[in-house]
């Protein structure tokens, strides 16, 4: 009966043991848990926030493609009305 006690008690520690771990494990885990979803909320800003200086470029080249588009055809037209007046 003894050696039966002994052996309960034994038990009785290691899953004491383990839980306690298994607790700490957890905590350890939730506290990365919360690290990486602020590192993903700041990576999501950033992300955001390229994605709009890429759209902002985007409409400046578009701007300046249609500014030297109008000199381009501005200049076309004056050329041709040079050579029609020269000939």
């Amino acid at each position: 009966m003894e050696g039966r006690q002994r052996q309960f008690d034994g038990d009785h520690l290691k899953l004491i043991t383990g839980y306690e771990s298994a607790q700490k494990q957890v905590t350890e885990l939730k506290a990365r848990v919360e690290e990486l979803e602020k590192e993903v909320d700041r990576q999501k800003v950033v992300i955001s926030d390229r994605a709009e200086e890429k759209r902002e470029a985007i409409r400046q080249l578009c701007f300046s493609l249609e500014h030297f588009r109008t000199g381009y055809k501005e200049l076309c037209q004056a050329y041709k009305g040079h050579a029609v007046i020269t000939s």
